[in-house]
């Protein structure tokens, strides 16, 4: 289900949300213009290329789900410039959050992904909700394309309606938390840099080999929750980001974290 949009602003039709339902994702078509990515990938690549610096300084070269030279994950990034911040309560996000998961909505988590040229490394089935507990469990991701992202350069595959069956238990691997070992092998998920899958945070997703010998596979991943959403095992709201919309319409104002948990 994917639907070419122009301009500032987005209205799901009843196809799409009945997708959503069932399938557990949408892909929103040129939802950015190259010059909107251009600005934004650039801001990003600097916070990179520093954190993929950092992993090669790392003792073994890397952490639990990010390995220098193969693939990388930059997170709280609308932290670290307000344009970022800024570009994460753009109204076509206003739009699409609040159509999902109500009027009041926040950024819950953001980070980039880049899978570097020739990266033998999948990253295997799991649900979003496996990296952190979450109330109410239901969130939404929206991985957009920084650039053009394909089977060969390694994009994400989901399991279509597989976040129906709940949080399904994950198992600790060296390469992230799986929660599926099954033969399905999904579809995959082509973008268009400017593009984005918006997905149910149980939606089983994994992504492939960067088979590619000259492109960095570039994605950035912004997820939003309901305001007030909170771990329910501390009890502690999450505050990783700022209000997107209150009552249906954008809220924000600027924000200052006052915490991270």
């Amino acid at each position: 289900m994917s639907t070419v949009h122009a301009g500032q602003s987005v209205i799901l039709t009843e196809e799409q949300m009945k997708h959503y339902g069932e399938q557990g994702y949408i892909i929103f078509e040129e939802l950015f213009s190259n010059e909107e990515m251009d600005r934004v990938r650039g801001l990003i690549d600097a916070f990179d290329e520093e954190s993929e610096r950092e992993l090669r300084e790392k003792e073994r070269n890397g952490d639990f789900i990010s390995t220098a030279g193969k693939i990388n994950f930059t997170a709280n990034l609308n932290f670290r410039h307000p344009r970022l911040q800024r570009f994460s309560a753009d109204q076509r996000f206003v739009d699409i959050t609040t159509a999902i998961l109500g009027p009041d909505t926040k950024l819950y988590w953001d980070q980039s992904v880049y899978k570097r040229p020739e990266a033998d490394r999948d990253f295997p089935w799991h649900q979003d909700n496996g990296y952190a507990p979450t109330s109410p469990v239901h969130y939404l991701t929206c991985w957009l394309a920084l650039e053009d992202t394909t089977i060969e350069n390694g994009c994400i595959w989901v399991k279509p309606g597989s976040h129906r069956q709940g949080f399904v238990k994950h198992v600790k691997t060296d390469i992230g938390w799986v929660c599926y070992f099954g033969e399905d092998p999904g579809i995959p998920v082509e973008l268009k840099k400017g593009s984005m899958v918006a997905f149910h945070s149980l939606l089983f997703h994994r992504s492939t080999p960067n088979l590619s010998k000259t492109t960095t596979r570039k994605g950035y991943v912004l997820q939003y929750s309901v305001d007030g959403s909170f771990n329910p095992d501390t009890n502690q709201v999450y505050r990783n980001g700022p209000l997107i919309a209150r009552g249906g319409v954008s809220a924000y104002t600027g924000f200052v974290p006052q915490e991270y948990c």
